[in-house]
């Protein structure tokens, strides 16, 4: 017995008891229905004991039911509701649970004069219902019934037309015709919340174990997973069976929905179908974005249309899309998007996902739930059909729409055992059986000539076939395009274990027309059933149909209508070749298993070069491999065609061009060994050549006064340990005008570049002049300052300059560059009196260049004038004489050799080098070297001036 309110149990039973389920509005007409059922001699269970949440209520109820004799399910007005489903489904639990039906428990229906049949639960329409008025007394026949504990099952033709749907899977509509799986959908239903309500006031709360918002649905590919929730279970949760175990009343079923290929737009619309009622107000796009955007975006959404007592339960059905069919990025956000939401206590979010075993394994790639799974997740595996199940497939609907079963059962069931593929391979038979039938019998001897379930699948198929090919425009050529298609929507996997791809109508069309878009429509609707084809005999209506035509994100999409047709279902024990369940097809299949390798890639190539722009569009063409795209047979005015066509042009312009590059290649690489310079540059030869000038930075400086040399004296230890005096005193000198000095010191790149045209015009002019390329230094060519460039190379690239930039260029005097170099700062160096550690680079600067070669350009920190390596790295020619003395030389700029007395004399060094001791490297120090000598430690920087 039940009220809306509590469920009252007895602590003590008899076997002999019937169990009477009632609402509450009816406990009057209970009562007299228990008076009568005791004057029979029924001894009746109607204990008034309350019982409530918390109480383990239901493990109570399910010990009760199995020690009673039979389960009445009295209904009146209000139907089945909460306390009364969950006793429903307890005993529907023990009714479907043993083989034997002796060990059944029976249920008996009876309507009160005030209920309609269509109040009955699902899974309880073959039972024969009582119709009975408490004024009236109860059938003899139904007394007896109970007594006898006798299954009573209604005699009535219950459904017309075609209880079969063959390949097909069921839906929420085909509830009624769904058999074989009824135990296991009310197992999977318990697996969902928590018998006892652990925490009623948050009912979405998963704190504990126990406690489950995610069951996933496990099992083989044709185990019926998809039919199991859609015809199954959905039906029932519609009708409050989950309220026993989430204590939920009311439930939104959003979806189902299939992942596909964007799973975040496909969430989208499940979500903006089953959340908003006006179609007008739907926008999938922007709840896309929400969805794209942040991973709590599904929580917030089911939160902003949460109500009293109700949840809401999102289908995935067929979850490994996300691994055959999505895109990494969208399969991440999809992940994080169901974690959040199930982790969320606040969002009344429960989901149930359907997914093949042989892709367990990938959720590993799914970062968010996999965290969860163990803790949140309640996994619920289907196995393959069991005989009994298989039994009631034939024998329940064929019982509904009074079908006489007797000549093929026995042998459908014989068929049928270690066959793995037996669901498919039954509904097909009983759809075909169904067909051919002779008035309401199943004919045994079609069955036998078409070679049992196995053969009628393969010979219907092939028979299909055969009509495609002498119906469709093209004669002989609709067998080929068929198959096409039906490769097209196979993905080849290894030992036979094909699956299905969906693609849209648009590409089924192309595929299977051959450039023939009127051929490819043909067999697109033939394959599919459909019954309007004009060419169609009128034999049609009892063809197979092998393939399905959906609506999805408004947009029709064409798919197998099971895999059963395109995987091996055994081995030749001779040869071990792998037979198919329809050979022809597989055959087909194997044969060219590989285009499905090169269509998918092709699809992929093309697709990324569709949707790339610039430069891109040319670098995602495929310039090699094109010719195992030849026998794909591509239609023109495709994606993939254009891109075949483009990659095919811009190929041979690049085999000429590549010709072109090879001689330049060749040409740079004989200059780089001539020159003796590394083979890296015959890259910056390229560069060059393609116009680029690396030419040195300038910094202004301004015109101004300045106290030249030691401003005190200053001395250093000698060889001899005695104290010399370092340095000049100190001068006032004016700099009358201002100035650009280089940036940094002239690098390898920028004097190669000279060299470069230099050699360039020197051939465009026939001169005889050749300069050489510098000798390379450790450390490399590149940002390196050069070295070994002599007094007047240095002076040569500095008049060059000038002539490249418009000015006047030379190199600095020694009071021009000392005046750059204190940069307004009267201290030692630039940065101040002390050497510091990392200022320079110097053979004690504790730079990681010290004493070992000179530094890139511009690594330490500039002068206040902006100016690199003024101190350090390497020596600096300038265009100043050597004087011991200050004499007014210092502000003079030698010309160049004049006489032999000029090529002698030494020109004066600045700077300091990675060799030197720190105080070489002072604004003041000083050195000299002959204009000819070239060393690893003198480099140069230019100056110019406006013309």
């Amino acid at each position: 017995m039940a009220n809306n309110n509590s469920l009252s149990l007895a602590e003590t039973h008899s076997t002999k008891q019937v169990f009477l389920s009632y609402s509450r509005t009816d406990r009057e007409a209970c009562n007299t229905l228990r008076s009568l059922l005791e004057q029979a001699g029924l001894e009746t269970f109607q204990d008034e004991d309350n019982i409530r949440i918390g109480d383990q209520w239901l493990t109570h109820l399910e010990e009760t039911l199995q020690e009673c004799s039979a389960f009445i399910l009295l209904i009146g007005r209000d139907g089945v509701q909460r306390w009364v489903g969950a006793e429903v489904q307890v005993a529907l639990i023990r009714h479907f649970s043993p083989h034997d039906d002796a060990l059944r428990l029976p249920i008996f229906p009876i309507l009160l004069d005030t209920a309609q049949p269509e109040l009955l639960p699902p899974f309880l329409a073959l039972f024969q219902i009582d119709q009975w008025s408490p004024e009236k007394p109860l059938s003899e026949k139904l007394i007896e019934a109970i007594k006898a504990r006798a299954m009573r099952f209604d005699d009535r033709q219950l459904f017309e037309g075609c209880p079969f749907l063959g390949l097909s899977a069921f839906d929420r509509k085909d509830a009624k015709l769904f058999f074989g799986r009824r135990k296991e959908t009310l197992e999977a239903l318990a697996a969902l919340g928590n018998q006892q309500h652990a925490n009623p006031d948050n009912p979405y709360q998963t704190g504990g174990s126990a406690y489950t918002r995610w069951l996933q649905i496990e099992g083989n590919s044709g185990s019926g997973k998809s039919s199991l929730v859609n015809a199954g279970m959905l039906p029932m949760i519609e009708r409050g069976a989950l309220w026993s175990c989430t204590g939920i009343e009311h439930w939104r079923i959003l979806g189902p929905m299939m992942p596909g290929q964007d799973p975040l737009t496909k969430l989208a619309e499940t979500l903006e179908l089953g959340l908003i009622e006006d179609p007008a107000k739907r926008d999938i796009d922007t709840r896309h974005d929400q969805l794209a955007a942040k991973k709590s975006a599904l929580a917030s959404t089911i939160k902003n249309f949460k109500q009293e007592q109700t949840a809401f339960l999102l289908i995935v059905d067929q979850f490994e899309e996300l691994f055959t069919f999505a895109s990494i990025a969208a399969r991440n956000q999809f992940d994080a998007l169901l974690a959040y939401a199930l982790q969320d206590p606040e969002c009344p979010l429960f989901l149930i996902s359907t997914v093949r075993l042989d892709f367990l394994e990938r959720f590993e790639y799914l970062p968010h739930l996999k965290e969860i799974y163990n803790s949140h997740c309640k996994r619920y595996f289907l196995p393959l059909i069991s005989e009994q199940g298989l039994r009631e497939i034939i024998e329940l609907p064929a019982r509904m729409a009074g079908l006489d079963i007797s000549e093929v059962k026995t042998a459908i069931l014989e068929d049928t055992k270690d066959e793995v593929g037996a669901l498919p391979l039954v509904g097909n038979s009983l759809f075909l059986l169904w067909q051919h039938r002779q008035n309401n019998k199943l004919s045994g001897e079609f069955y036998h000539q078409q070679s049992g379930i196995a053969g009628m699948l393969s010979k219907q198929a092939d028979k299909l076939l055969q009509r495609i090919d002498g119906n469709t425009k093209r004669k002989g050529q609709g067998k080929q395009a068929a198959l096409e298609l039906l490769l097209r929507l196979t993905r080849i996997n290894d030992e036979g274990r094909h699956t299905r791809q969906r693609i849209t109508r648009e590409e089924a069309v192309a595929v299977a027309g051959i450039g023939d878009d009127e051929l490819g429509e043909q067999v697109v609707r033939m394959l599919s059933g459909e019954r309007t084809v004009n060419s169609l005999s009128a034999g049609h209506s009892s063809v197979l149909r092998l393939i399905t035509v959906q609506e999805e994100q408004e947009q029709q999409h064409v798919d197998l209508i099971h895999e059963t047709l395109i995987r091996a279902r055994t081995k030749d024990k001779k040869t071990g070749k792998l037979i198919g369940y329809w050979p022809t097809l597989y055959d087909y299949i194997e044969k060219n298993r590989y285009r499905d390798v090169y269509r998918q890639q092709l699809r992929l190539e093309s697709t990324q070069w569709q949707q790339s722009k610039g430069l891109g569009r040319l670098w995602n063409l495929k310039y090699l491999g094109l010719s195992k795209y030849r026998a794909l047979r591509i239609p023109k005015n495709t994606t993939e065609n254009r891109f075949i066509t483009w990659s095919q042009q811009v190929r041979r312009g690049l085999i000429l061009l590549l010709a072109g590059i090879t001689v330049f290649a060749g040409e740079a690489f004989y200059w780089t060994r001539h020159h003796e310079l590394p083979l890296d540059m015959m890259w910056t030869l390229q560069r060059y050549r393609l116009g680029y000038a690396p030419l040195p930075g300038l910094v202004q400086i301004s015109a101004g006064s300045f106290n030249m040399g030691e401003q005190e004296e200053t001395f250093i230890e000698t060889l001899n340990d005695e104290k010399e005096y370092f340095g000049v005193p100190s001068k006032s000198i004016q700099i009358s005008k201002p100035f650009y000095l280089g940036k940094t010191e002239i690098t390898y790149e920028q004097f190669d570049y000279y060299v470069w045209q230099q050699q360039r015009s020197s051939v465009k002019d026939k001169k005889s002049e050749n300069l050489e390329y510098p000798t390379i230094a450790k450390g490399g060519r590149g940002s390196h300052p050069v070295v070994n460039v002599d007094w007047h190379q240095a002076k040569s690239y500095a008049r060059w300059l000038g002539e490249q930039i418009g000015q006047s260029c030379r190199l600095p005097t020694e009071a021009e560059w000392e005046y750059a170099a204190q940069a307004g700062k009267n201290t030692a160096y630039p940065w101040g009196d002390d050497i510091g550690a990392n200022n320079a680079n110097c053979n004690d600067c504790l730079s990681q260049w010290d004493g070992d070669q000179a530094a890139p350009v511009g690594i330490f920190k500039a002068n206040a004038y902006g100016l690199y390596d003024m101190s350090g790295n390497v020596w600096e020619w300038t265009c100043s004489n050597w004087r011991e003395q200050f004499d007014g030389s210092e502000q003079q700029c030698s010309d160049g050799p004049t006489d032999i007395q000029d090529i002698i004399q030494p020109r004066v060094l600045r700077g300091g080098s990675w060799g030197d001791h720190p105080d070489y490297l002072r604004v003041s120090s000083r050195n000299f070297s002959l204009p000819g000598n070239r060393t690893n430690v003198i480099g140069f920087r230019v100056l110019c001036s406006p013309l």
